[in-house]
């Protein structure tokens, strides 16, 4: 490990990924930490095969799953992780932002 560090997301630029959904990330040992909103009504439009450990901070969120299981909808206060397979993307079906934090291995 480094040595201890402070993270300030409000300093970092956000990237978009798709129309409505940034982040702002880190590279932290080896893993990518991020930031991550997603407007109301808007989401990935391709699948991830990306694991993610997660955090809800606000809003609601809804994971769908390329081999058509169950989608799982998050609320705030929630944590999840993903596995690389099924491929998954986020869709934010609320009226207010969804805002979370996650940590995933660089590629």
């Amino acid at each position: 490990m480094t040595d201890p560090r402070r993270i300030d997301f409000s300093t970092i630029d956000p990237t978009v990924h798709d129309e409505g959904v940034g982040d702002r990330e880190a590279q932290v040992d080896g893993t990518r930490w991020a930031l991550v909103e997603y407007a109301p009504g808007h989401g990935r439009a391709d699948w991830c095969e990306t694991p993610h450990s997660g955090y809800l901070i606000s809003g609601t969120l809804t994971y769908e799953f390329e081999d058509g299981r169950e989608p799982f909808h998050l609320a705030p206060g929630e944590a999840f992780a993903l596995p690389p397979q099924p491929r998954h993307r986020g869709r934010n079906e609320g009226a207010t932002p969804a805002r979370l934090f996650i940590i995933d291995a660089l590629a």
